[in-house]
């Protein structure tokens, strides 16, 4: 790929900040037909952000009948927590019990060595059955090896009949700045 032609543009003021709609991005594509090693291809940027993205978010699922990690090999991602509707798995109302479990990345260095490192977001969905007045309340519990949360039931009111017989997902971003 020639580089030149990137300096030419910046000094010749042709840098830009935004882009329209079918605007192409000049790409360097891995080749060994040349010295340099690339060639220059176009990509339009819908695609160069759809392809920046592959990989990224998966499916998980967390059976609490079978274990209390989840581990994970992308840093965004949806975990299906199942049987939490099942004693010991499910929390008492008013925060009465918390249950605990962990995300566990092995790339990434989870551990209280570098606790200052690690860049956790996450949002809980519950979709609640009749006879369900579960209000789910995830609260980060901290690094041991993974990341631990600790799962309540923020209800006052005494548990309903199908407590935590809902659907509950987990969605999180997780990621390591060193």
């Amino acid at each position: 790929m020639d580089i030149l032609n990137f300096i030419s543009w910046i000094k010749g003021s042709r840098r830009i900040k935004t882009a329209p709609i079918g605007s192409l991005l000049a790409v360097g594509v891995p080749t060994i037909a040349r010295d340099d090693k690339y060639i220059t291809a176009a990509m339009t940027l819908p695609d160069a952000v759809t392809a920046g993205n592959i990989g990224n978010t998966k499916h998980y699922e967390l059976d609490m009948a079978i274990t209390n990690t989840v581990t994970v090999d992308t840093p965004r991602g949806i975990i299906d927590v199942l049987n939490t509707g099942t004693l010991p798995f499910s929390p008492d109302p008013a925060y009465g019990s918390s249950v605990f479990f962990l995300i566990d990345n092995l790339d990434l260095d989870l551990t209280l060595a570098n606790r200052d490192n690690i860049y956790v977001q996450y949002s809980v969905y519950y979709s609640q059955v009749f006879g369900d007045n579960t209000i789910p309340h995830l609260i980060a519990a901290g690094v041991s090896t993974g990341l631990g949360f600790n799962l309540y039931n923020a209800n006052p009111a005494v548990a309903g009949v199908n407590n935590w017989n809902g659907e509950l997902y987990v969605y999180f971003e997780l990621y390591t700045i060193n």
